[in-house]
């Protein structure tokens, strides 16, 4: 049994502590970095003042470097000649990672520049393709060879060094490792020499092929077995609590056209996973280290459950005895269930529907009570957002005596909206918890008729429709330059790792709009890094936003008014306009993807200058709920465009944005320290006050348009007549 990283200091507010009585600790920092970490001094300085007490040993450990500190307060000069070798070593890291890049880039490169000249050749000058495919081969698995001897060996002496350090002290034992995942920059399968090299087929296989031998070969990372080995018996065996903090080198991230940035190291970080859950640890993925390492120190006390199961089912019920020797420990009386197998606590989809939560409950434990009762014990919590963003909680302690309950929860909100409802619930006898996620429409008060419409909002709607009307009835022409860029998270199939993918498009945009009809137009000029040259070209995004200079029209035009309310819900001063934001939403709740959202018209001129569309109105939107429930999360769409581009009254589209997230379980944010009366103030403790929610970003798309060249923007007539 572990006590947490951080315990709570307890005393007799009449007596001074007995600091003097408390065991000394031992901690292991192993820094494994590829790059400086700016966020170690916030880490270090957190541990000073919330985690370390006088009398404590402190190890700090590079990957061929190590220092003990018997006082880290006072051997300040120890530390920073320590991390100065660091430095040195890090600067001489990232020097021969660039010249790899070179070595590694000018194999497929010079490759690709052979076969391409050979293929201009004739006849017996040709080069026989098994002798370039050799050169390339010899050459780049040398390189890689030399990487691995020089970088993916274990230190014996530093792994010697450290087993002694652990097993002098038989104490509590901690070690942190703050782990930078090596990356290494490979032949990109997507590249022009496996896409557009000119080869057969079976040539192009047998590239591949090794290629991808080649990277399985440097992942596997054989040399790191006997240093998985190694570590897992020193941290387990010598009884140390291990926390795996993991992190990515922000300076390995620029792709070449052959190369990309990928992984390795794989099976040492699965390794080094299993040896934190083994020994008790946390293990975070994430940049922000002070506060990885806040959250660890935060993790109550490990506890182990002890079942006794009777050997014979019809012995009746069994007397146990049990003795706790080691001073400090307590028993704590379990419970007699059920005999049956623990299943995973299942969960009906939550259903919301006039004001009540229902749901179905199953396969939660049941315990035997001193009467003979049977009941579980099963605790549930609906989550939610107001509109402004305050969280909203409602919670329900139930105690089933049924193997199945139907679960009924009245849920009351503060306004009307569209709320996303988060049901949790934990089975507390098994420990084993289910989520669900549904929504909650909560329709607003019927509104005026038209006829008693807010004098502001009608003579923002006035405007807007007359500069609708004009949109409409103008003819023009014009062509720009459409700039799309596009990130994917996806998974690589060599880490097996989700990652994010970029990538980015430049089209000649050109737009038509003559007697209401709008044609849209593109060329495609660049793709990625290459200059290519397609006509007729459709965008290659995942979502697409089509003829976004009619937008206004579909939202504020005239036709489309009796589909819409409005409402003028504030005034705003945006790009040194003075706008009227005006609500945009469908008369009938359940329009499905009908169009909807805020829009920002110019008081003055009655011109849209941001439309900002909600994300029920866009198209498809429906499917990625779907996707978020099986998640577990929240989604969250940002949809905006904007109307920069003004020519003879009309505003064009300069740019527009889509983003889509998903909102996962809530983190610690930040501690509020309070001070311990008679003691200096780096024991300030304290629980954690505020919260907030983890959102990934799973796609981004953003579209510029520059560079506008217009043929006509107003209709006219012109009749020649004879001199």
């Amino acid at each position: 049994v572990r006590r947490s990283l951080a315990p709570e200091l307890r005393h007799n507010e009449t007596e001074e502590p007995a600091l003097e009585k408390q065991r000394p600790r031992l901690f292991l920092f192993l820094l494994w970095w590829n790059e400086e970490s700016k966020d170690w001094p916030k880490v270090w300085k957190y541990f000073l003042e919330n985690i370390y007490r006088p009398g404590d040993q402190v190890i700090i450990s590079g990957d061929q470097l190590a220092i003990q500190l018997k006082d880290p307060l006072e051997e300040k000069e120890k530390m920073a000649e320590f991390f100065q070798r660091i430095k040195g070593d890090l600067k001489k890291k990232q020097q021969y990672k660039s010249g790899l890049k070179l070595e590694l880039e000018s194999c497929p490169r010079n490759f690709d520049q052979d076969l391409k000249e050979n293929d201009r050749k004739k006849g017996s000058f040709k080069i026989p393709w098994e002798i370039l495919f050799q050169q390339f081969k010899s050459r780049y698995r040398g390189i890689l060879e030399e990487y691995r001897l020089q970088r993916l060996r274990i230190q014996p002496e530093m792994m010697r060094h450290l087993s002694m350090a652990l097993r002098e002290m038989e104490t509590e034992k901690w070690a942190m490792v703050f782990l930078q995942n090596e990356r290494l920059p490979l032949v990109d399968m997507r590249s022009s020499l496996l896409t557009h090299t000119p080869m057969t087929l079976e040539h192009r296989f047998k590239v591949k092929r090794f290629i991808e031998e080649c990277d399985r070969r440097i992942r596997m990372a054989t040399d790191m077995a006997v240093h998985i080995r190694d570590l897992r018996s020193q941290f387990i065996g010598a009884g140390a609590t291990f926390h795996l903090f993991l992190s990515d080198a922000k300076g390995e991230t620029m792709d070449s056209d052959f190369l990309h940035w990928t992984p390795i190291f794989s099976s040492w970080e699965s390794s080094l996973r299993g040896i934190a859950r083994d020994t008790g640890g946390a293990v975070q993925d994430t940049t922000q280290l002070k506060k990885a390492l806040e959250k660890a120190a935060s993790r109550a006390d490990i506890y182990y459950v002890l079942t006794y199961k009777p050997e014979a089912p019809g012995m009746g019920k069994p007397k146990l005895h049990i003795e706790v020797s080691r001073p400090g420990l307590k028993a704590v009386y379990a419970r007699r269930l059920k005999p049956r197998e623990i299943r995973p606590l299942k969960m009906s989809e939550p259903i919301w529907k006039e004001g009540v939560l229902r749901f179905n409950l199953s396969d939660y434990l049941r315990e035997t009570g001193e009467a003979g009762t049977i009941a579980g014990d099963v605790h549930v919590k609906v989550s939610t957002e107001t509109l402004g963003g305050e969280p909203l909680e409602f919670e329900k302690v139930l105690h089933p005596g049924d193997e199945s309950i139907q679960v009924d929860m009245k849920v009351s909100f503060p306004g009307p909206g569209g709320y996303i409802l988060t049901v949790s619930a934990r089975d507390r006898l098994s420990g084993n918890t289910a989520r669900g996620y549904t929504r909650a429409s909560i329709a607003p008060p019927e509104p005026e008729p038209d006829e008693s419409m807010d004098p502001k909002l009608k003579a923002v709607l006035d405007k807007a429709t007359d500069y609708c009307r004009r949109l409409q009835k103008a003819a023009f022409r014009f062509t720009c330059t459409e700039t799309v860029e596009e990130m994917v998270l996806e998974r690589n199939p060599l880490s097996k790792r989700v990652e994010p993918v970029e990538r980015s498009w430049r089209y000649d945009y050109q737009v038509v709009m003559d007697q209401e009809a709008v044609e849209e137009r593109r060329r495609l000029v660049r793709d990625g890094v290459r200059n290519v040259d397609v006509p007729g070209a459709e965008l290659k995004t995942r979502f697409k936003a089509l003829y976004p200079v009619f937008l206004p029209v579909t939202l504020l035009g005239e036709h489309n008014r009796a589909n819409y309310r409005y409402n003028l819900v504030d005034t705003e001063r945006l790009k040194k306009r003075h706008c009227g934001v005006v609500e945009v939403m469908p008369r009938d709740p359940g329009g499905g993807s009908l169009a909807r959202g805020k829009v920002w018209v110019d008081v003055e001129d009655g011109s849209v200058v941001k439309i900002w569309m909600d994300p029920r109105g866009v198209r498809g939107s429906a499917a990625l709920e779907a996707a978020a429930r099986k998640m577990s999360a929240k989604l969250d769409l940002k949809v905006v465009h904007w109307y920069l581009v003004v020519r003879r009254g009309l505003r064009f589209p300069s740019s527009a944005e889509f983003s889509e997230s998903y909102v996962f379980d809530r983190e610690v944010k930040e501690r509020k320290m309070v001070p311990v009366r008679g003691l200096p103030s780096r024991y300030a403790l304290g629980p954690a006050t505020n919260f907030r929610f983890r959102r990934v970003e799973f796609y981004r798309m953003t579209q510029e348009y520059r560079d506008y060249r217009y043929f006509e923007v107003h209709t006219r007539v012109e009749v020649d007549t004879p001199e």
